[in-house]
C-alpha cells in the first residue's frame, strides 16, 4: 500500500457533540494555514530567539515527514510555509540572526521536499532563494 492510498481522516472536536471527520491532506492544511503561517504565532516566535528559530525549522521537519510518510501534505501548503519563512525577509534575518543551524535546516529540507517530488513550487525562484538561504546560514 503507497502513503497516499491510506484514507486517513481525522476528527474536528470543534463541537464534541457533532464531530466532523476531515482528510488528513485538510486537516494538514488547516493547522499550517492557522498556526505555522499565522502573523501571531511568527510574531511569538520572534520573540523566543534562537528556541523560536528552532520552532520554525521543526514546524518544516513534521510538514516534510508528513509528507514522505502520508503524501497527504499538497504543494501550496508547502508554498505557504516557505513563503512565510524563507521569503519574509523579517524572518529570514531573524532566523540568519538568532539560528543559522536552523535557517540551513529550513533550506535543506525544503530542498529535500523539491528534489524527491514531494513539493512543486508555484515559484521559480525557490532554487535561488533556498541556495542563498543555506550559503548565507553557512558562517
Amino acid at each position: 500500500m503507497s502513503p497516499s492510498s491510506a484514507a486517513s481522516r481525522r476528527l474536528h472536536p470543534r463541537s464534541p457533540a457533532r464531530p466532523r471527520a476531515r482528510s488528513l491532506s485538510a486537516a494538514l492544511a488547516r493547522i499550517v494555514r492557522s498556526r505555522a503561517t499565522n502573523a501571531k504565532f511568527i510574531a511569538g516566535q520572534l520573540r523566543h530567539g534562537p528556541r523560536g528559530a528552532a520552532e520554525f525549522a521543526e514546524t518544516v521537519d513534521r510538514l516534510v515527514d508528513f509528507a514522505e510518510t502520508t503524501g497527504a501534505v499538497a504543494s501550496y501548503v508547502f508554498d505557504l510555509l516557505f513563503d512565510a519563512y524563507v521569503t519574509d525577509n523579517v524572518v529570514r534575518n531573524f532566523l540568519l540572526r538568532e539560528n543559522p543551524a536552523a535557517a540551513a535546516a529550513i533550506a535543506t529540507r525544503f530542498d529535500a521536499a523539491r528534489r524527491r517530488g514531494l513539493w512543486h513550487p508555484r515559484r521559480n525562484d525557490v532554487d535561488t532563494g533556498l541556495r542563498t538561504l543555506m550559503q548565507e546560514a553557512v558562517p
